[in-house]
């Protein structure tokens, strides 16, 4: 698929301290990417830059093939929606919407008809006349992206947007805009920290940390093969292991972690190829994979500890147990298969399938 937008080591420095240290991707024509990761890990600065609102220190911004490096915004066919709105509240929502038509000097009709259009994609027709102030934070945010849409951008970038809305408003805006993307066709690059909204919207996810791209792949993917430790750790909940290979058989890792115990790790071949006999072996299991038990369980990857403590969440019940190490695992369970434990009876059993770990660097 041909891309719509490329970075090509892509460098950005502020004074001595690089924001974005060599990264390098590929958006699809008609994707939607999220730029994923905890604050200061660079993705506003490159949505900024692919925006024209930073010039990159060195490297190259492509679009549609073009390099726009040293462009300015309005040069770009691209057009961004901000988490603050940016409305303009002296405007009614028409002239909100159609204030970057006009600069282009569109006609009238072709001007009303795009924003009729834009409104009817946002779900807002018959908001014309009315002011900002006389909207909800839902509706603003309605009304920046058919500001931004009205256009026609090649590529949509959005730096988190839904940040300022309650929860329920959010996840109903997360739908709204994927559908609205879908039904576009139109590039969306959408740079947020909360994991759930990522995993939710996105046709890819880059996870970023300290400037770099981690690992960039499809949501299953990225949740459930991470690469690295920060990707495991960041995204959704996760128990993470420390042991020394022992031995190989084809894609098995056969591993003796802190405490002597054996736990067999199914993964690629070529990721087990690479650890040497004796070497540490890192690998994480999601809580939904693992269960709990009164008796060891056979042909399962088995750890005993004792209970420490249970917590309801909703759905879902979320116990933890102690292991002999110290170290303390959650297990995920829905709240109807959930064991009944009886907390005078503390010994347990932690188990899970061998292909539910991945080994991670």
């Amino acid at each position: 698929m041909e891309s719509m937008v490329e970075l090509v080591d892509i460098v950005k420095s502020f004074k001595d301290q690089s924001a974005v240290d060599h990264i390098s991707a590929k958006v699809r024509k008609g994707e939607f990417l999220t730029l994923l990761g905890p604050s200061g890990c660079g993705k506003t600065t490159t949505l900024r830059m692919i925006a024209g609102f930073e010039e990159p220190t060195s490297g190259e911004i492509l679009l549609d093939g073009v390099d726009v490096s040293s462009k300015s915004p309005h040069e770009r066919d691209v057009n961004t929606v901000f988490q603050n709105y940016a409305l303009f509240p002296h405007m009614n929502i028409f002239n909100n919407i159609a204030f970057g038509l006009k600069i282009k000097k569109m006609n009238k009709k072709e001007i009303q008809e795009k924003v009729t259009r834009a409104l009817s994609l946002v779900q807002l027709e018959g908001y014309e006349d009315r002011f900002p102030s006389q909207l909800s934070g839902g509706q603003k945010q309605r009304i920046a992206i058919a500001r931004a849409i009205v256009n026609s951008p090649k590529v949509l970038l959005l730096d988190e947007p839904l940040g300022a809305l309650d929860l329920k408003l959010r996840k109903q805006m997360q739908f709204e805009l994927k559908h609205l993307q879908r039904k576009l066709g139109i590039t969306f690059i959408y740079v947020t920290h909360d994991q759930e909204e990522a995993l939710t919207m996105s046709d890819r996810i880059a996870v970023m940390n300290k400037g770099r791209i981690e690992q960039i792949g499809v949501p299953d993917e990225i949740y459930e093969r991470p690469r690295t430790k920060f990707v495991a750790d960041f995204i959704g909940e996760t128990n993470i292991f420390e042991g020394r290979l022992k031995e190989k058989e084809g894609s098995k890792a056969i591993t003796e972690i802190e405490d002597g115990q054996v736990i067999n790790v199914v993964d690629d071949k070529e990721k087990i190829d690479e650890i040497k006999i004796g070497e540490v072996v890192v690998f994480a299991v999601r809580p939904e994979r693992m269960k709990v038990s009164y008796e060891k369980v056979a042909n399962r990857n088995t750890l005993k500890g004792k209970f420490k403590e249970r917590i309801f969440v909703g759905s879902i019940n979320k116990t933890v147990v102690l292991l002999s190490n110290g170290r303390e695992v959650v297990i995920n369970e829905p709240a109807v298969d959930t064991l009944g434990i009886n907390e005078d009876i503390d010994d347990l059993y932690v188990y899970w399938d061998q292909q539910d770990g991945v080994v991670i660097i």
